[in-house]
């Protein structure tokens, strides 16, 4: 049988990965397991499965070995187990002498089967020790406590902390044919003379003509929570857009991640992909958190920085 039949056994396109052709073997191998499926044919496709494997694999060694002597030396070896008298006999065996064959061919499938497990198992096992311990735990920790405590002063700072209002007039307007001229488009990025910015929607900066506009900002990372206008007798409210207030509380939720992943440690799937978005997404996460609006200058002076 040629090396893409076994292939096509397992299910998968010929390939050099090794990764692939276990993993696509560990499925098969579930799915015709006797423990899973005692039918007769599922044990045949079992053996057929196995066989494949070992195949696929004994080929993928010996193309990265490219020693044909070795090659040919455990072929012989292999043939040598089993004498010519014995293959012979072998033809004309009693059907019982067949079955029990064929469960010892079952058998050693199974062992297989569990010795790949038990393997697959020591390896997670070194990655989970690997990720939860030394420097790489470390470096988690310290991002873990580093998001956690920006997250706490936001939810602080945007639910329990009184507002600051502040007027400032709008001194410059985006304008640029990507925005502004483009009818479109429905919101205006603006700069207020304190030096913030923001993005307003056209219908309320109508309102800021020849009206003072009042910014309703928090105490500690100054992020403006809405702005204001008084005018015919009565005030109206608008939240920028693209701000930390319009997407509150996704903000401090998504840098709670890291401090999640730190209570589900186990030896999971979600723990290793929450652990991986941890350690290299949240990183620049928070900087783009910090570095907008200023926000690292007003952690550094406590919020005293107007």
């Amino acid at each position: 049988m040629s090396t893409k039949r076994y292939f096509e056994i397992l299910g998968i396109p010929p390939t050099k990965n090794e990764n692939l052709v276990k993993r696509a073997y560990r499925r098969k191998a579930m799915k015709y397991h006797p423990d899973r499926n005692p039918s007769a044919a599922a044990k045949d496709k079992f053996i057929e499965v196995s066989n494949a494997y070992d195949k696929i694999i004994f080929a993928l060694e010996e193309a990265k070995s490219q020693k044909h002597s070795t090659h040919n030396a455990t072929r012989q070896s292999t043939n040598s187990k089993y004498p010519y008298q014995q293959r012979q006999q072998s033809k004309t065996r009693t059907q019982n002498n067949s079955t029990e064959e064929r469960n010892e061919r079952v058998k050693r499938a199974r062992e297989r089967y569990e010795q790949m497990k038990h393997e697959e198992v020591l390896e997670n096992e070194r990655y989970y020790q690997n990720i939860t311990s030394g420097k790489n735990w470390r470096r988690f920790k310290l991002i873990m406590f580093a998001c956690t405590i920006i997250s706490t002063l936001i939810i602080l700072d945007s639910s329990f902390f009184s507002t600051q209002t502040i007027q400032s007039a709008i001194i410059n307007k985006d304008l640029s044919p990507n925005y502004g001229r483009n009818p479109n488009v429905n919101s205006l990025e603006v700069e207020f003379e304190n030096g913030q910015t923001a993005w307003i929607a056209r219908s309320f900066l109508s309102l800021t003509i020849n009206n003072y506009t009042y910014l309703e900002r928090t105490p500690f990372f100054k992020d403006i929570k809405y702005l204001k206008v008084y005018t015919h007798d009565k005030w109206f409210y608008y939240t920028p857009k693209f701000s930390q207030s319009s997407s509150y509380p996704l903000i401090p939720l998504a840098l709670l991640i890291p401090l999640f992943t730190f209570f589900i440690k186990a030896q999971t799937i979600y723990f290793s992909v929450l652990y991986h978005l941890s350690v290299k997404v949240m990183p620049i996460f928070l900087l783009i958190f910090l570095f907008s609006n200023d926000r690292w200058a007003h952690l550094l002076t406590l919020g005293l920085m107007g």
